[in-house]
């Protein structure tokens, strides 16, 4: 049965996948534009801000299972699982062993998924700007953080870091003024984290916080600001934001394990302050990312490098993010995504997740890592306050050293590894020998063959 249901996922990812190449390839990676009529009603506003996060969401390859999965298989927290195990988009057998290249369907997907997004904003701020509507700027500063989001994350995956080299070649970047067919050339690392700097501070000045943690709010905003200016080394303004976000007072630190896996089993929780939605008819699976219990399916285990991070007895996280592999080996598997809010166990569901992509851990650690970097006074408190949320107290030791452990720890399988290792211009080398050199231009992922045959913008060194 377990075959039968691997197989079936499989068959129907590379089906669809294959039914879209050739659109893929004769326009522009972006999906339909809304007509002019969507625009005349706030409900039709609100209806083209769904379609992005629908868009996001893709179907494996979008913000579904890639925004973690990719980045998580290029990094030193998971190795190689057991040999039955499987995962529905397959990165376990070409991202993980680092043998991806333009071809890796994966890569196409995301790529895809976040054109066909950035399309759709672009379309509500072209048309909200010119709208009569009274609530014409919420509509516009959500669609300009979704385009900064998306963009940003594009970066994350194609580009050298920020700090390795500004003038590096990033990805293209959309605005509500290029026209659908126009083929635009890759923007510079630099280029690209400005527009999206300039985005969501326009948009941080416009929106408001009327909105739930299923889109992007006023603090959602304020976050991203916040990542972005610390990922870039702006730690001053990566401060300022992390705490305007904080004063939030709908979002919270979790204090106790129930409420800590709660966030994550049932996607209770208010750490959490941006997040994809997903119900029991999104069909992904997403709940499978890095293990499916479900199908006794382990493709990963938890490094020891990692696992040796935690105070196992005290640290509430623990039991939240792993789990012993119930097949005997001895090993951790990751459990911090497997949720069972829509897991049906008789119809061999495993479920789906939202996807949690701003979360109120991310800021304490980022203004304590700032203020440990610019010698500000406030870096203590805001990693011990995380700390004692965790159950494991006071820190001791060197303190950015302690806080860089805490980021680890804490941000697990959300992608921040990948992008640690980039902006602070490390390597990793796993047990098994595989890994890549600090500066390794394999950090930034090749540009999809597709899209350099549709529109022959530059390949990334090294593909």
């Amino acid at each position: 049965m377990k075959n039968i249901i691997k197989y079936t996922y499989l068959l129907l990812l590379l089906v669809g996948f294959a039914a879209c190449e050739d659109e893929f390839i004769e326009k522009q990676p972006l999906d339909e534009v809304a007509p002019e009529t969507l625009f005349e009603t706030e409900a039709g506003f609100r209806t083209a801000l769904d379609g992005v996060y629908a868009a996001m969401k893709g179907d494996f390859l979008g913000y579904n299972f890639c925004i973690y999965t990719i980045p998580e298989n290029i990094n030193d927290d998971i190795i190689a699982g057991s040999q039955y195990g499987f995962t529905f988009e397959n990165t376990h057998a070409d991202i993980h062993p680092l043998n991806y290249d333009y071809q890796s369907f994966q890569l196409e997907g995301f790529w895809k998924f976040a054109y066909e997004a950035i399309n759709n904003a672009n379309s509500i701020i072209k048309y909200g700007q010119n709208s009569s509507l009274r609530n014409k700027d919420q509509y516009v500063a959500e669609a300009l953080a979704q385009r900064a989001l998306i963009h940003y994350d594009l970066y994350r995956f194609f580009a050298p870091a920020f700090a390795v080299n500004t003038d590096a070649l990033a990805v293209p970047y959309r605005l509500e003024t290029d026209e659908l067919l126009v083929k635009k050339p890759r923007n510079t690392v630099q280029e690209v984290i400005q527009y999206v700097l300039d985005d969501l501070n326009r948009a941080e000045k416009m929106a408001i916080n009327d909105v739930d943690s299923y889109r992007i709010s006023k603090s959602a905003i304020q976050a991203l600001l916040a990542r972005v200016y610390h990922e870039t080394g702006n730690y001053e303004n990566a401060m300022k934001f992390a705490k305007e976000a904080l004063k939030d007072t709908r979002y919270s630190l979790d204090t106790d394990a129930e409420a800590l896996e709660n966030q994550w089993r049932q996607d209770d929780s208010n750490e959490i302050i941006f997040r994809i939605r997903f119900d029991e008819k999104d069909n992904g699976s997403n709940a499978a990312m890095f293990a499916i219990p479900l199908y006794s399916s382990f493709p990963y285990y938890v490094s020891n490098d990692l696992l040796n991070l935690y105070d196992q007895a005290n640290d509430i996280r623990f039991d939240v993010y792993f789990e012993s592999d119930p097949m005997g080996s001895g090993n951790y598997y990751p459990e911090k995504h497997v949720g069972m809010r829509t897991a049906d166990y008789d119809n061999y569901n495993a479920g789906a997740v939202d996807i949690k992509l701003i979360r109120v851990p991310e800021l304490y650690l980022i203004i304590a890592e700032s203020a440990a970097r610019t010698g500000a006074s406030d870096a203590d408190t805001y990693l011990n306050t995380l700390r004692n949320a965790r159950g494991i107290g006071d820190y001791s030791g060197d303190l950015l050293t302690e806080v860089m452990k805490e980021r680890r720890r804490e941000l697990a399988f959300e992608g921040f590894r990948f992008t640690d290792l980039k902006r602070l211009e490390m390597g990793f080398t796993r047990p098994d020998g595989s890994g890549l050199p600090a500066n390794s231009p394999r950090f930034a992922l090749p540009i999809p063959k597709l899209e350099i045959d549709r529109s022959g913008i530059q390949q990334n060194p090294g593909y």
